[in-house]
């Protein structure tokens, strides 16, 4: 792994696998603006080799919302949040959230954001708004609804409830159950996938009306990789996909 490290994150390449790591365990991984704003920049700083993202919490929280004490009352860390948040979004590779312990407020808005999750016996889910007189944006409570359930969602957001381990598995939230060691595993095989579908098929089901998905829909059908995955087919390989 090549490691680059500041204060509140560590990021590292493992093959096409880039891990962004959150480093304050002692304040529970919270967000403030200058966090958020050294996760886009990890996001956005990944280079042509990167197939996949893994997003991880160090020490026993994966993120514990918003740094109370940290000046997220203020305009900036809702900015640097919500760029966080749409950058996550709209990286053209998925970006996994490895979660094995509690995710809080906006850092459950960060699992929400990302494609897909492994989650640990330690998880959990909580917004607690009602608790602080918070609203928050139409598209975290449409994407809750989207990605827990309607029930789920309002149980999270209209009385407050915690959503443990086995709860979020059985909604579906959580691709796999694991450790770091099966999240970091499911990475790479997701880093295998043909990039150029992978793109796609988040592209169309973030922005399930964006113009240019049927030009990139036949992109993909004409792309050399559909050529190499028939020609691997045929040759009892695994592929080697180049995104092209």
């Amino acid at each position: 792994m090549v490691p680059m490290t500041r204060d509140v994150l560590k990021s590292e390449t493992d093959g096409p696998v880039t891990l962004v790591t959150l480093t304050r365990p002692e304040r529970r991984n919270a967000l403030d603006a200058e966090v958020c704003t050294a996760v886009t920049a990890a996001l956005s700083g990944t280079g042509p080799g990167t197939r996949a993202v893994l997003l991880r919490g160090e020490g026993p929280a994966f993120c514990a919302g918003a740094n109370l004490n940290g000046g997220v009352y203020e305009d900036d860390f809702f900015t640097a949040l919500e760029k966080m948040l749409i950058t996550v979004t709209e990286l053209p590779v998925p970006v996994i959230a490895d979660i094995q312990g509690p995710a809080v407020g906006a850092g459950c808005q960060l699992a929400l954001a990302c494609d897909l999750r492994v989650t640990g016996p330690g998880a959990q889910l909580w917004i607690p708004a009602v608790d602080h007189g918070f609203a928050l944006d139409p598209w975290t409570v449409s994407r809750a609804v989207e990605l827990l359930g309607g029930s789920v969602a309002r149980n999270m957001l209209i009385a407050g409830e915690r959503i443990g381990a086995r709860e979020i598995t059985a909604t579906g939230f959580a691709t796999r159950a694991g450790t770091p060691g099966d999240a970091l595993a499911f990475a790479r095989e997701v880093a295998a996938q043909a990039p150029l579908a992978t793109a796609w098929f988040k592209k169309a089901l973030n922005r399930p009306g964006d113009p240019a998905l049927a030009r990139e829909a036949a992109a993909c059908w004409s792309s050399r990789d559909v050529k190499e995955a028939r020609e691997a087919r045929a040759g009892h390989r695994a592929p080697v996909f180049e995104g092209r």
